[in-house]
C-alpha cells in the first residue's frame, strides 16, 4: 500500500480522467527494486470500473509458443484468483496456447510481484495471464491481439516489458522520453510484447502517454546501459 501512496505523491498528475480512464498500460518487468513506483502508477491509472484484467508477459521456456498461466494465486486478504477448467480450455483453443506447468517458473514469479497491486489497487475479479515466447511467430501474435481487441471494452490490459534503446547517450530527459515514445509506437518482430501493444493502439487509433520512466544510470550505474523502465498508458 505504501507504494500506492508514494506513486500519487511523486507523480502529482497521477489522476485518471473521469471521462476517459485508461485501459492499457506498459509496465516494467523488473527489477522490482527500481520499478515498484512505476507499476503502482500504472495500476492506479487503469479503469477501476473494469473487473477483468489481462496481464501479458514474456517467457523463454517455449520460445515459439504462448503459455496460459494455469496457477491459482492467493489468498491475499482473503481473495484468490484462478480460472475455471472450461474457461481455461476455451482460451487455450482460441489462442493456440499451451497450459503452464510448475516448470514454467517465470510465469508464477511475475504474477507474485503483481499480486499486491491487484488486490490493493485494481481489485480485479478475473485475471488472465498470458506469456508470449520471445521468438513467437506473427500469426500467434495476431491471435492474441485479435482477442484483446474484440474484448477491449470489457477489460484492462497490462503488458510487462522493459524497453531497450539502441544508442544510449547523455541527453536531456525530455529528449530521451521522445525517443522512448517512438520505440513503443514502432512495430518490430524482435519485440513481441511491444508489437502487441502497437497493434492494439493501431486498432484504437490512439497514441500512448508516457507517465514516467527510470534510467538505471540515475542510480549510480554507468550511463551506457540501454535498458529503460517505463510506465506508459492509453
Amino acid at each position: 500500500m505504501g507504494y500506492v501512496v508514494w506513486a500519487s505523491e511523486l507523480i502529482p498528475t497521477l489522476k485518471p480522467s473521469p471521462d476517459k480512464p485508461f485501459s492499457l498500460a506498459i509496465l516494467p518487468q523488473g527489477p522490482h527494486f527500481y520499478t515498484w513506483l512505476l507499476q503502482a502508477a500504472g495500476y492506479l491509472l487503469l479503469d477501476n470500473q473494469k473487473k477483468k484484467l489481462v496481464i501479458i508477459s514474456q517467457q523463454s521456456h517455449v520460445p515459439k509458443d504462448i503459455l496460459l498461466d494455469n496457477t491459482n494465486y492467493g489468498p491475499i486478504f482473503g481473495k484468490t484468483w484462478g480460472n475455471t477448467i472450461t474457461k481455461t480450455k476455451t482460451l487455450v483453443s482460441q489462442l493456440g496456447a499451451k497450459l503452464s506447468t510448475e516448470k514454467h517458473t517465470s510465469l508464477s514469479e511475475q504474477m507474485q510481484f503483481q499480486l499486491p497491486f491487484l488486490r490493493t489497487i485494481t481489485e480485479s475479479d478475473e485475471i488472465i495471464h498470458i506469456s508470449i515466447g520471445d521468438k513467437i511467430e506473427t500469426t500467434k501474435i495476431n491471435k492474441v491481439t485479435q482477442r484483446i481487441n474484440k474484448n477491449f471494452n470489457e477489460c484492462n490490459i497490462v503488458i510487462l516489458t522493459n524497453i531497450e534503446i539502441s544508442t544510449p547517450a547523455k541527453s536531456k530527459k525530455s529528449d530521451e522520453q521522445t525517443q522512448l515514445a517512438k520505440i513503443i509506437q514502432k512495430a518490430s518482430l524482435s519485440t513481441p510484447l511491444l508489437t502487441i501493444f502497437q497493434k492494439i493502439l493501431i486498432s484504437q487509433k490512439k497514441k500512448p502517454e508516457i507517465v514516467a520512466y527510470v534510467n538505471p544510470g540515475d542510480f549510480g550505474k554507468t550511463w551506457s546501459l540501454t535498458t529503460r523502465y517505463i510506465c506508459a498508458v492509453w
